[in-house]
């Protein structure tokens, strides 16, 4: 099968936020796959792992790892996938956590045009 889209992986606990950024993505012309837990990356993934061009990543997955530990992970496999981390809170954990990991980072409500001005940065 072609595949000519690019694929994001947007990992997002929160329903209403996912279904938004989701059809961010797909409006952009993106493929996009969708996990709200670290449990649930492998079903979403299913063997496309190494097919990732991006991840976008709230930081607070709720109880489990972080959305840069998940992402930090799924990099041994989706090596040229770029990452872009989500936060809604205003502790500077998540930022320093995401800059550490060499990831770009957003605070929430990130507005569509940078998600897409990010997206197309590459």
């Amino acid at each position: 099968m072609v595949r000519n889209k690019p694929f994001v992986l947007v990992l997002e606990d929160d329903p209403v936020s996912a279904e938004a950024l989701t059809l961010v993505l797909q409006d952009w012309g993106a493929e996009v796959a969708h996990a709200a837990h670290a449990t649930l990356v492998e079903d979403a993934l299913g063997n496309r792992t190494a097919d990732l061009h991006y991840i976008i990543a709230d930081y607070d997955l709720g109880d489990g790892p972080t959305g840069v530990a998940v992402a930090s992970d799924l990099l041994s496999t989706a090596q040229q996938a770029r990452v872009l981390v989500l936060s809604g809170t205003l502790r500077a954990r998540s930022d320093v956590a995401a800059r550490k990991a060499g990831f770009d980072m957003m605070q929430k409500p990130a507005r569509a045009d940078a998600i897409v001005a990010w997206l197309e940065a590459s």
